[in-house]
């Protein structure tokens, strides 16, 4: 019983840690299959939403890619830096969004300090 409890405790503090109320953003290594379906491969930048939380940000590129947050007065920005590999294969780049507890009127996403709009809007699961 006391192995049970402990247990269960344990479970409970996992699942609150990942279920953090701070903005941030992590690359997917395994990307659901509910967003993959809706992946369109001939845009470059695409924002697919799941629920109110769940916000994935797909970007397509030919160069190494890394990003940050930035928030700006009520606005948050996404951005996006890109460096040269060497190579001319198109890469996929799948990052969750995670918003916590913060409200923005706007999501703007820059590349390379350049404003970028999401192809086709946004996408709604």
């Amino acid at each position: 019983m006391k192995r049970l409890s402990s247990l269960m405790l344990v479970a409970i503090i996992i699942l609150a840690a990942c279920n953090s109320s701070q903005l941030s953003i992590s690359e997917l290594e395994s990307v659901p299959s509910k967003v993959q379906d809706v992946i369109n491969s001939g845009s470059t930048l695409q924002m697919i939403t799941s629920g109110e939380k769940n916000t994935y940000i797909v970007f397509h590129s030919t160069e190494e890619v890394s990003v940050e947050l930035e928030v700006t007065e009520n606005i948050l920005n996404i951005k996006f830096n890109t460096t040269n590999r060497g190579n001319t294969e198109l890469k996929q780049y799948v990052y969750q969004l995670h918003r916590g507890n913060s409200e923005h009127d706007a999501i703007n996403a820059l590349v390379n300090e350049e404003n970028a709009p999401f192809d086709g809007g946004m996408t709604i699961l």
